[in-house]
């Protein structure tokens, strides 16, 4: 079962009505956004090639390459859809499952990068090198490939990778800033894994960081444009120091080199299949079914989770109920546990307690932070004790916090991964019914 179904644990709740339609919103939201569906509607066999999206590209057999977190449902839906057109491929992404036939699964480190993300991409260097001008590379593209897919640049030890990737995480950089860094110092990353391809490109995405391929797991089969700010003013603006980031800084300063094997771009194709806004439209759809005033189209998740917060409760009229997709930052303090959604939901609960308001916070991949909980769901109840919440947000550990107030949300891997996912519930809808357990 969904979200508002049983596998909800311990969240407990002041309104389990109101409650669990939010967690409908958030159940049809994952169901728009499911990878397998996605590429299997996107993929038509052609008589001499391959439409996709509508396009058609001319090619005998097909080469898969599956990366990211929902690199395992997208391959199946490439296998639903051209089935003996497909000769080989591999399926790189965060843990071991079921993949088709043809497929080499490789399983590697999030969100830094481990050797296993290092296999990984010399093992997608070497698909890439064998197909030949007459077939095609499907690459299938999904948030947290920039992790999964690593290949250090000339210079640069997993070491380096690893420490600068740390240090960014835990910066407060926003995701779309780690990528270009991560871009800069890499062998595969903004399109220098497909400039060693002989034939076509076709790259379908499941984005985590919105409309543009060329960002989305820092783009190996996307040529990205260049960005003017020099790398240095980045990891000089988010205080990223030591060894590591003094040899990224003279690696990216001589450019990385790349074998090129005669790959042109003039017949690639590269289309985002979902978003975290495709996510957002199906839960305002949901919401509005209820009978509920919901804002017409999802309002963009950007900066500080706090202010953001704290922006948002205070934008929404009361009466009415918000969506917002995208992905947040917390600089990270002390040794909490948590990650961002956690730390989002215990801010909202501090500032809506007392209210028949809520809110719920969760990453559509059903991992936020190092933990085992998608996010946070909170009402005016959550908590009841604010100065001991503020004290874990200081420390960045709203994980024990929720957890001991009922308000952790738990989906389980998704397998899909299309970035956060908040909705701001100022509907009303009170209750003086006793505090209740949903299981």
């Amino acid at each position: 079962m969904g979200l508002a179904g049983d596998r909800l644990g311990d969240l407990r709740t002041v309104n389990p009505h109101a409650t669990g339609r939010l967690l409908g919103a958030a159940d049809a939201a994952l169901e728009e956004v499911d990878p397998r569906r996605l590429v299997r509607s996107a993929l038509v066999p052609a008589e001499g090639g391959v439409l996709a999206g509508g396009h058609f590209v001319a090619a005998r057999r097909v080469a898969v390459l599956a990366f990211g977190k929902a690199a395992i449902g997208m391959s199946l839906g490439a296998a639903d859809a051209l089935g003996p057109l497909v000769s080989r491929g591999l399926v790189a992404t965060d843990r071991a499952g079921r993949v088709p036939g043809w497929a080499e699964l490789a399983v590697g480190g999030h969100p830094v990068p481990d050797e296993g993300s290092v296999r990984a991409a010399e093992r997608a260097i070497d698909l890439a090198r064998d197909v030949d001008p007459g077939e095609l590379l499907l690459a299938l593209v999904s948030g947290g490939g920039s992790a999964l897919l690593e290949a250090p640049a000339a210079g640069l030890s997993l070491d380096d990778v690893q420490d600068l990737n740390d240090q960014l995480i835990r910066s407060g950089a926003p995701i779309e800033t780690i990528n270009r860094v991560r871009q800069a110092v890499s062998r595969v990353k903004a399109g220098r894994l497909a400039a060693r391809c002989r034939s076509p490109v076709v790259t379908l995405v499941v984005s985590d960081v919105g409309d543009d391929p060329a960002v989305v797991a820092s783009g190996p089969t996307v040529t990205a444009p260049r960005n003017p700010a020099p790398l240095g003013e980045i990891l000089d603006r988010y205080y990223i120091r030591g060894g590591a980031a003094d040899r990224v800084r003279r690696v990216a300063a001589t450019g990385v080199e790349v074998s090129n094997a005669g790959h042109g771009t003039g017949n690639d194709l590269a289309l985002i299949l979902a978003d975290g806004m495709t996510a957002g439209r199906a839960a305002i759809r949901f919401l509005s079914s209820t009978g509920l005033d919901v804002s017409p189209a999802p309002e963009q998740l950007t900066g500080d989770a706090v202010d953001t917060v704290l922006r948002e409760l205070a934008a929404t009229p009361e009466g009415t109920v918000r969506v917002l997709a995208g992905e947040t930052t917390v600089e990270v303090r002390g040794k909490g546990k948590g990650g961002r959604n956690q730390h989002a939901a215990v801010t909202a609960g501090i500032e809506i307690a007392g209210t028949d308001h809520r809110f719920v916070a969760f990453g559509t991949d059903g991992v936020d932070g190092p933990t085992d909980a998608a996010g946070g769901c909170v009402d005016g109840a959550t908590v009841t004790d604010p100065e001991m919440a503020r004290r874990h947000l200081d420390a960045c550990d709203s994980y024990p916090y929720l957890k001991g107030a009922g308000g952790l949300l738990r989906t389980g891997r998704t397998g899909t991964n299309v970035a956060d996912l908040w909705i701001v519930d100022r509907s009303g809808n009170s209750s003086t019914a006793e505090r209740i357990v949903i299981s």
